[in-house]
């Protein structure tokens, strides 16, 4: 899709920034395979870009939360993993398809090799520990005997173990401590495959993509917005301008008078709102960018629009580009602005732009 085709709000992104992100990612962890999580349509950014630009940079395992999104990445004829757990009526269709599954306990297990059994086959699993995130998985204190019974059902295929950080900063304790806990649990099964670092643990914890380690899980860093780590910036949020006009001293903007202009103002409307993922935390804050200008958000944040100060841009006019946010730019538009004002983190600001923003594959 070209440029110029119309859109009220499109998220660009940029598969060579992606793929130079993902071979620095790579480098990091000491010859690890590499596992694209794409679920919630990767991060939000969009499937159909993101699976294909990692299939370029020689990713052959993706990572999903359910069914519905294994069935949508079929096509592309690649491993598929289901991470986390799995649902009951999920089981049949994913046996089916050839899903990697995630083995939360023995009941789990046992289901899982039943419906194998059914379907003639022998189902590949994965079996998740939980060694300190709490969620799902089986507890790391019982882990090896559990393993050893999973092990023994006729139709199940274990390739691993794997775990997951609920706080992967560096020198932390306690995933130190998970780390450790992992090497000895590999140790005694002596599977193929061992992994435990997501996008955090592999920037900031090395010894979580060294031996026995030989897989890193790459979701939220591929796209550049985790700062001063050295990768490039991958989306950028824009919209237009749907109006702009000429408002008196002493008007207001938006629902519930929020903001009472102090002087005659250009007001630019802008056709994105929270329905398209601008949060409405930025109601009275923070900046969008119209011609390389900086313009102050006025008044509430609505459904399908929001308003702007276009005082510093004299010349805009209708349909001209709007920058909502630009990962990796460091200054008022940067994302990590939003994380602040909503009070929030990046996986929640590119998980909420909406199914409704046109996604833009460039580079």
């Amino acid at each position: 899709m070209s440029s110029h085709i119309p859109y009220r709000a499109r998220l660009e992104v940029d598969c060579a920034a992606l793929k130079y992100n993902v071979s620095c990612l790579r480098e990091r962890s000491a010859g690890c395979g590499v596992l694209g999580v794409v679920k919630a349509n990767a991060y939000g950014v969009g499937t159909d870009i993101v699976v294909p630009a990692l299939m370029e940079s020689g990713v052959k395992i993706f990572g999903v939360a359910t069914l519905s999104e294994a069935e949508e990445l079929v096509k592309y004829g690649v491993e598929l993993r289901m991470l986390s757990g799995v649902m009951p009526e999920e089981i049949p269709g994913a046996v089916e398809l050839g899903v990697t599954l995630p083995v939360i306990d023995l009941e789990v297990a046992r289901a899982i090799n039943a419906e194998a059994g059914k379907q003639k086959k022998r189902a590949a699993v994965q079996l998740a520990i939980d060694s300190g995130m709490g969620r799902v998985g089986i507890p790391l204190r019982e882990a090896a005997e559990t393993a050893r019974k999973i092990m023994g059902l006729e139709n199940l295929v274990v390739g691993g173990i794997y775990s997951h950080f609920p706080k992967a900063e560096p020198g932390d304790k306690g995933s130190l401590e998970q780390i450790e806990g992992m090497k000895k649990l590999a140790a005694e099964l002596r599977l193929p495959q061992c992994h435990i670092a997501a996008s955090e643990g592999t920037l900031f914890l090395p010894g979580a993509s060294q031996p026995p380690f030989n897989l890193i899980r790459l979701g939220i860093a591929m796209y550049g917005v985790i700062p001063d780590v050295g990768l490039h910036g991958v989306v950028r949020f824009k919209s237009r301008l749907a109006a702009v006009r000429s408002c008196p001293a002493g008007g207001t903007v938006s629902y519930g008078r929020l903001h009472k202009l102090a002087s005659q103002t250009t007001v630019g409307t802008v056709a994105a709102g929270y329905a398209d993922g601008v949060p409405l935390a930025l109601t009275n804050k923070g900046f969008f960018r119209v011609n390389g200008k900086l313009c102050p958000i006025l008044g509430r944040v609505t459904m399908d629009y929001t308003m702007i100060d276009l005082t510093s841009v004299p010349g805009a006019k209708v349909g001209d580009e709007v920058e909502l946010f630009v990962s990796g730019s460091g200054d008022a538009v940067d994302p990590l602005n939003w994380c602040a004002y909503k009070k929030t983190h990046m996986w929640d600001i590119l998980c909420s732009v909406s199914p409704r923003v046109v996604r833009q594959r460039i580079n």
